[in-house]
């Protein structure tokens, strides 16, 4: 499911950057709220002219927050001081290109924040366990479709040690559509 190309009906997200676009198909029926989340924000622009701060090689770029800009800011589509809930499907994983929330370290605690991931053996250690384990984990709610050198591209830029971009790395635009 999670590898397959968009089918007509599919929600799909383009994140346009300073470096290219990106395009994802996003798991609607499989992650509602969290989808809905995105959705929401960016039919809103809040990810225009936002920064993906966080940038480390062989392990995932972050971007997300438009309220700070510097991964300490954000809000779920709900309005300022919200979050939404954690949400997980067996069949998403962190694999090279899932498209995942950030969040704190307590369960349902999404934000606006996310993150792509960029290793190709990916980064299974952010899975969540089997049913019946703690809240771990993050939420896989999309999948890059387009772009891998885009992503190759931004993780592959220079960063102080706080893991930031020297030259900023822009998100402009987030763009939702419907495959045909």
């Amino acid at each position: 499911m999670q590898k397959e190309a968009p089918k007509a009906g599919d929600t799909l997200a383009t994140i346009k950057t300073n470096r290219g676009t990106m395009v994802f198909k996003l798991f609607a029926a499989e992650i509602p709220e969290g989808v809905k989340n995105f959705v929401e924000l960016a039919n809103a622009g809040k990810y225009s002219d936002v920064p993906f701060h966080r940038v480390i090689k062989d392990f995932m770029i972050q971007g997300g927050d438009f309220t700070n800009k510097n991964g300490t800011g954000g809000h779920s589509y709900k309005g300022p001081g919200t979050n939404i809930g954690d949400e997980y499907h067996p069949d998403l994983k962190h694999i090279r290109g899932a498209l995942a929330y950030a969040k704190t370290n307590r369960p349902n605690s999404i934000g606006s924040q996310f993150f792509v991931v960029h290793p190709t053996d990916g980064a299974h250690f952010l899975d969540h366990p089997k049913k019946g384990g703690p809240a771990e984990g993050y939420t896989v709610f999309g999948q890059m479709v387009e772009g891998w050198d885009v992503l190759d591209a931004i993780a592959a830029v220079k960063k102080d040690a706080g893991d930031r971009p020297h030259e900023p790395q822009l998100i402009e635009t987030v763009t939702i559509s419907v495959a045909s």
